[in-house]
């Protein structure tokens, strides 16, 4: 990634070159060009590069605690209805887990019964078979 960003910054940077030096002096290459170029290479690494990688995170550290503050803001009522939401769901739970027992207790024998009567006649109806 480094090296792709690289190659764009380079590109960016000859292109806005090309363009100044096209409308300073027709893509005339003289010795104080190159000597500006190399000068404002020089002052930006060495004086605006800190400041601007400062301003950058400054910035950076700014938008992500904007979003962090929105995203609680938009979780806010979904922890709420979550809250609200316990007590009811705690009812239904015991509710539902006393009528499955209930039927269980009534149900669960005959059920059983019913089941083995009917592999019974299952079994009488179609006979295993035998080689004999």
């Amino acid at each position: 990634m480094t090296v792709v960003g690289d190659l764009i910054f380079s590109a960016a940077a000859l292109f806005l070159l090309f363009k100044f030096f096209l409308k300073a002096n027709h893509l005339d290459f003289r010795f104080y060009i190159v000597w500006g170029s190399v000068l404002g290479l020089f002052l930006y690494t060495r004086i605006l590069s800190r400041i601007t990688l400062w301003l950058f995170f400054k910035c950076y550290r700014f938008i992500e605690a904007c979003l962090g503050l929105i995203l609680l803001v938009l979780k806010f009522p979904f922890k709420v209805l979550a809250v609200l939401m316990r007590p009811p769901y705690a009812v239904l739970r015991w509710f539902s887990l006393l009528v499955f027992r209930i039927a269980e207790a009534f149900l669960g024998k005959p059920l059983t019964k019913t089941r083995k009567t009917m592999i019974s006649f299952w079994e009488r109806l179609f006979p295993p078979r035998t080689n004999g």
